[in-house]
């Protein structure tokens, strides 16, 4: 059994340097969705407004909405922010219990 110490606060905070994130989420008012070109009309009928982007359906390509990129630059900009030279968009595939078919962009 290790009789180790654990380190004090003090020792903690001289040694590490706290970092912290915050994710924020919003709705931009586009006339298309983030990752390809549906529209997003409110009160529209059910799955009328969908792709095979939108479906994560394989060989699909999403393409970032170029609006949708300068309102957020803009937000981070009115909010004294740093904008990041670069972003890049992964798709994840995994299991999640709000993600019925397991695929996110």
């Amino acid at each position: 059994m290790s009789t180790t110490a654990l380190p004090t606060y003090d020792d903690v905070v001289k040694r590490y340097e706290p970092v912290i994130g915050l994710e924020t989420h919003v709705e931009l008012g586009t006339k298309t969705k983030m990752f390809c070109g549906c529209p997003t009309t409110f009160g529209a009928e059910p799955n009328t407004q969908v792709c095979p982007v939108c479906l994560g359906l394989p060989g699909s390509l999403p393409v970032a909405n170029r609006a949708a990129i300068e309102a957020t630059i803009r937000i981070g900009l009115a909010l004294n922010c740093s904008i990041a030279e670069w972003s890049r968009f992964a798709r994840k595939n995994y299991f999640y219990p709000d993600m019925p078919k397991n695929f996110q962009t």
